[in-house]
């Protein structure tokens, strides 16, 4: 009876090392089922995250591109209204017929650039906004076309004084209002870009939490897996970033260029005008008084044919520093094409004042220089017009400006003529 009780002891203990040998072997079959599909899990996340944030990748610059050419359509766009409403503007002012006809014909050429802005842009892909912009400048080009044929044709009769009557009365509210509806198309598709990158970004950011909180609560294995997918979004992130900043970069050189003149770096026409405008409503609020000063060269047409365009463009860089030097850093100098400049002093309309900054820049401009070898002498003719002494309207003041500058280079030859 003693023999039973301890082969059956002898059983147990030989069964207990086979239990311990097989338990063993089912935790290395799950824990390796468990790391397969742990790591299958983290490859489909590295894979999914990895095309989402290419996929994102190319619609951002898909979408930035496609933004950035409409807000180059829009600048140019802009530009070519500006310069057409200026061309009309000096139809009315010149009085010779060659110079009326030499305006008209660039009334002609940026009347064509306003249509091919405006088809580049009716040709891309377009939504509800843009599309109901266009339709208004729609509505807005068929009464400014009819406007100016009729202020063109009564310039060229010489009813010079009712076609400027219909520019300040008839034609400037619907250009404002063009101009307006342009500037939203612009500032539309800016914000948009802002809004495509700001959900590119907090997409990419959301991606990468995910990764990395899922691959926190798993093995060191799917760690390790979870911290180089980290590294690959954060990668495609700074790609992104750096796009952004390129785009912020290219935005501004953008907005520089169409405000600018790009030989002397001075405010071009259409940052003139802008600056005029706010300097005339800052003067209207606070009775100030401003003045807009012309300042064009004189003999500058044989200094191009004597030595060269080369030359030319270096004495014009020159006489832009100048004029800066000659004024005060919060009065604005502006190139307005060739060799006419204009400068815009806030707050100056005594006859004395205004004297002494002309006599500045006659004085600073007539210091000779020489230029590859050659010794230059600028000199100028100056015009000026006061707010409100001589006008409360923009294209008021500039002609009256222009018509004093015009008489000031007559008396000049006439002089030198005596």
């Amino acid at each position: 009876m003693l023999a039973e009780p301890a082969r059956k002891f002898q059983s147990l203990a030989m069964a207990e090392p086979r239990s311990q040998q097989r338990l063993p072997k089912r935790l290395s079959r799950l824990l390796v089922v468990g790391f397969a599909v742990l790591i299958g899990l983290m490859s489909v996340l590295v894979l999914n995250s990895v095309l989402n944030l290419r996929a994102q990748e190319a619609r951002v610059a898909g979408t930035v591109e496609l933004r950035n050419r409409k807000i180059e359509l829009a600048t140019d766009l802009l530009m070519a209204t500006y310069s057409r409403h200026n061309s009309l503007v000096y139809q009315t002012i010149v009085g010779d017929p060659f110079e009326q006809d030499d305006h008209f014909q660039q009334f002609i050429k940026w009347g064509y650039e306003v249509g091919k802005a405006r088809n580049a842009l009716r040709a891309m892909r377009l939504d509800g906004f843009e599309t109901a912009r266009l339709a208004d400048q729609d509505a807005l080009l068929a009464r400014i076309v009819e406007l100016h044929d009729r202020i063109s044709d009564l310039a060229r009769q010489g009813r010079a004084e009712q076609a400027r009557q219909l520019i300040a009365v008839d034609l400037r509210p619907d250009n404002l209002k063009f101009i307006d509806s342009v500037d939203q198309l612009e500032h539309y598709e800016r914000d948009r870009i802002q809004a495509e990158l700001d959900a590119a970004r907090s997409a990419s950011r959301r991606a990468i939490f995910v990764a990395v909180g899922l691959g926190s609560a798993i093995v060191l294995l799917a760690c390790a897996i979870a911290y180089l997918t980290y590294r690959q979004m954060g990668r495609y992130a700074d790609t992104i970033d750096e796009q952004m900043r390129a785009l912020e970069q290219h935005s501004a050189q953008l907005k520089h260029e169409a405000t600018h003149d790009p030989l002397t770096g001075l405010a071009n026409r259409s940052l003139f005008y802008h600056r005029l405008t706010e300097a005339l409503t800052r003067a209207g609020q606070d009775q100030l008084k401003a003045t807009v000063l012309y300042v064009d060269l004189d003999d500058f047409k044989p200094v191009n044919d004597r030595y060269g365009h080369a030359v030319g463009d270096s004495l014009l860089q020159v006489v832009a520093g100048r004029l800066l030097g000659s004024v005060r850093t919060t009065d604005t100098v502006a190139r307005l094409g060739g060799d006419e400049f204009a400068v815009i002093l806030l707050g100056v309309g005594e006859a004395s004042r205004i004297s002494r900054f002309e006599e500045a820049i006659r004085a600073n401009l007539v210091r000779p220089f020489e230029i590859d070898g050659a010794e230059l002498v600028p000199s100028c003719s100056c015009g000026h017009a006061v707010y409100p002494d001589d006008g409360v309207g923009m294209d008021t003041l500039l002609h009256a400006a222009d018509e004093r500058m015009y008489a000031a280079k007559r008396a000049r030859k006439g002089g030198a003529a005596g």
